[in-house]
């Protein structure tokens, strides 16, 4: 060819449409747009999960990547119950059986009675009951355990203190509380309001007493 000066020019180079580069020889066609198709999937891949994250949470309908191979996915799950857990429902506190004020005596008081039945006669014996102790003490005579906590007593921790540390009499002043039981009645507690180490045959504690639906033996 020549242009219109007269020089040769030199013919135009030949190859596929488009621009595209010649393949070398020995590649398939196929493996060359098979490998371009892949790039572009993955430029998409990737344009997608940008677009999806971009405003700090999965848009819907997103799909998460799966972990890396030997990840531990942790999902976070609700606080569950103590039923659902496997140890069961708290017992319900015990009912109060009777509440009321007492004088305690030689005679004791009966605690499976409602109202407790305080002794008389031949019926003297009754625990727990009322003792002098050294020259102005008073003590509370029976089955027994003084009440230490900060807390005011409750049912279960009157029985399980009297399952551990109970005593066959418990030196008591105004203020204390003691936790009372006679072999199975219901478990009691009486709060002592006053002592007096010369009144009655052998002084007379005054107090408050609750005695409640449960009772030691299991």
């Amino acid at each position: 060819m020549e242009d219109p000066s007269g020089r040769a020019v030199p013919p135009p180079p030949y190859g596929p449409p488009g621009g595209v580069a010649p393949v070398a020889p020995g590649v398939s066609r196929v493996k060359v747009w098979a490998a371009a198709a892949a790039v572009v999937s993955a430029i998409a891949g990737v344009a997608s999960a940008v677009a999806a994250f971009s405003n700090g949470s999965p848009s819907p309908g997103a799909v998460a990547a799966p972990p890396a191979s030997g990840a531990v996915t942790v999902t976070a799950q609700p606080p569950q119950s103590p039923a659902a857990q496997g140890g069961g429902a708290a017992p319900a506190p015990a009912a109060v059986r009777w509440s009321g004020k007492v004088v305690l005596g030689l005679e004791g008081v009966d605690l499976t009675q409602v109202p407790p039945r305080r002794g008389s006669g031949n019926t003297l014996g009754y625990r727990p009951a009322a003792g002098r102790t050294g020259s102005n003490g008073m003590e509370v005579k029976g089955t027994a355990a003084l009440w230490t906590g900060a807390e005011a007593p409750t049912a279960q921790g009157c029985k399980d203190l009297l399952a551990t540390q109970s005593l066959s009499s418990v030196v008591v002043t105004e203020g204390d509380s003691v936790c009372v039981v006679e072999e199975s009645s219901p478990i009691g507690v009486f709060k002592v309001s006053a002592t007096k180490y010369d009144e009655g045959s052998y002084g007379l504690i005054e107090g408050e007493l609750t005695v409640w639906n449960l009772r030691a033996a299991r």
